[in-house]
């Protein structure tokens, strides 16, 4: 029985393959099933042509992509490390600088203040006309503007600004100094600022002088002064005591707008000093720098309340800066008294003159290492400084 089934199994076997190896697929029919199977006789397989065997077009098969052999990667040789010895470049004022430390004097310095004052006050009744016809458009009495530096706005012969056209000792071109205006008189300050083309300004004040506000403070802000359109195109808060803002100035019936550039230093009161050195001097050669790179056309302005004290400590500042790096000693005295002729009442208190040096001091402390044979001596002036600042909060000569 055994037998028979291996041959049945044999004989299915060999049926159900074809010459060329590959099995035969018979013919279903319905007696094909697996139903019937076992139970009917299998139909007789049709017979087949014999066919060429059929090869996989090797058209149709992918093209083995070959893996490239990766060379190694380089062996990268670090070279030995090269110590640079950087040389520190000598400021060319160092000497100088050093040489004006040890002629510091306080005593010297406060009679150079009382000098100053005392021969520059101006006659009031002869040179300054235009402020005297128009006392309501100024901050106060106490600080006349003179008619010869005074800036007048063309083809406007009634308008009035209290801004001054100066000359600063050292400075390739003029300087503008002027006041805040006052409530309802910022139409002709614009009008000033936008014909001067003025494009940096630097504005000086206190906590008691923020109503004196005479442009908007915020982004976007904008308001018309007349015919005289102010917008705030940008702010920014610089540090604690500096805020910059980028501001456009256009009069009616214009399309070419003025953009200036707004730096604004608080905490700064009247008859007074920064409350911290380290940012005046930082701003003073910024102002000094773009004096000397600029061809003339573009000016910048200090505006300080009545636009002389604290803008007049400002500019004889950057003016003794520019001094130094010239190569020769400031004269601080012949500084102030430079600006007084033009400007009355430059630096109005002896607290301002005194901080002059000590500013001036504290700038050349950051361009050169004092020697130790001077360290006494800085230590010495600056307490007979501080000693003029405390006692001196005032006009007093």
């Amino acid at each position: 029985m055994k037998s028979k089934f291996q041959n049945f199994k044999k004989q299915v076997i060999s049926d159900d393959v074809s010459t060329d190896g590959t099995p035969f697929l018979p013919t279903i029919t319905v007696s094909d099933t697996a139903v019937n199977l076992f139970s009917e006789a299998p139909s007789a397989p049709t017979k087949l042509t014999a066919t060429a065997k059929v090869m996989t077009p090797t058209a149709m098969s992918p093209t083995p992509t070959a893996v490239p052999i990766m060379a190694p990667p380089p062996v990268l040789v670090t070279p030995p490390t090269v110590q640079t010895v950087t040389t520190p470049v000598k400021w060319k004022a160092e000497d100088v600088a050093l040489g004006y430390i040890e002629k510091m004097d306080a005593a010297m310095a406060r009679l150079e203040y009382i000098e100053a004052c005392a021969s520059t006050k101006p006659l009031v009744e002869k040179d300054c006309l235009l402020w005297k016809k128009n006392l309501h458009k100024n901050q106060t009495d106490a600080y006349p503007c003179l008619d010869s530096t005074i800036v007048k706005i063309p083809n406007q012969p009634d308008d009035y600004v209290n801004m001054s056209t100066i000359t600063v000792p050292h400075c390739r071109y003029p300087i503008l100094m002027g006041q805040m205006p006052k409530r309802g008189f910022e139409e002709e300050f614009w009008r000033a600022v936008f014909n001067e083309s003025v494009v940096m300004m630097y504005v000086l004040m206190g906590a008691e002088d923020e109503k004196n506000d005479f442009f908007p403070t915020t982004t976007g802000a904008y308001i018309y002064y007349g015919s005289m359109f102010v917008n705030i195109r940008k702010v920014e808060k610089m540090d604690e005591e500096r805020t910059a803002y980028t501001i456009e100035a256009l009069p009616n019936g214009l399309s070419n707008s003025n953009m200036i550039n707004v730096y604004v230093h608080t905490g700064w009161e009247p008859f007074g000093v920064p409350v911290k050195y380290a940012n005046t001097p930082r701003s003073v050669v910024d102002v000094m720098n773009f004096v000397k790179t600029s061809n003339g056309s573009e000016k910048m302005m200090v505006v300080s309340k009545n636009g002389c004290g604290r803008a007049g400590y400002f500019l004889s500042l950057g003016a003794s800066f520019c001094c130094l790096n010239d190569g020769s000693e400031p004269r601080m005295g012949e500084i102030v008294k430079a600006l007084r002729v033009q400007r009355p009442n430059s630096v109005d208190s002896m607290k301002q003159y005194a901080s002059l040096y000590l500013c001036l001091l504290y700038y050349i402390k950051k361009k050169v290492s004092i020697p130790d044979r001077l360290k006494q001596k800085v230590e010495e002036v600056t307490k007979e400084f501080e000693g003029l600042i405390r006692q001196d909060v005032s006009i007093a000569y």
